[in-house]
């Protein structure tokens, strides 16, 4: 029961975490974005990539270890630096957002915080 719970919540993340890397790299949506590039100024395209980079890495994180039958460790390594990620990007869109969206920001590291501890103590690979 574990491993399923944890894999819905895995594919979830990983699912997420390949939509930020589209809305914030590959096609980011310019009037969404407008107050964080006049806020963070040149800063703001090499943190969008750097974003898209790490969402793109940790959703095949969760994702690819046990698809390929090893590497378990990745998976909550992934879980813990998409966390960090998250309660960044609660700062990071407090500062651009006139709305930010905190609550989803916290659900979603909550969810991985639930994959990093499940991985390591409940039901590893």
């Amino acid at each position: 029961m574990w491993n399923t719970l944890l894999w819905g919540t895995q594919i979830v993340l990983a699912i997420k975490f390949a939509s930020v890397a589209v809305t914030h790299g590959l096609l980011p949506d310019q009037a969404k974005l407008q107050p964080g590039l006049e806020r963070w100024g040149e800063r703001a395209r090499p943190m969008l990539v750097a974003i898209a980079v790490g969402a793109v890495c940790g959703a095949l994180g969760l994702i690819a270890p046990a698809a390929m039958g090893g590497l378990a460790w990745v998976t909550p390594a992934a879980a813990g630096a998409l966390a960090v990620m998250l309660l960044a990007a609660v700062v990071l869109h407090r500062g651009c957002r006139t709305q930010p969206n905190d609550w989803v920001s916290l659900i979603l590291f909550a969810l991985a915080i639930f994959v990093l501890v499940g991985r390591l103590n409940v039901a590893a690979f």
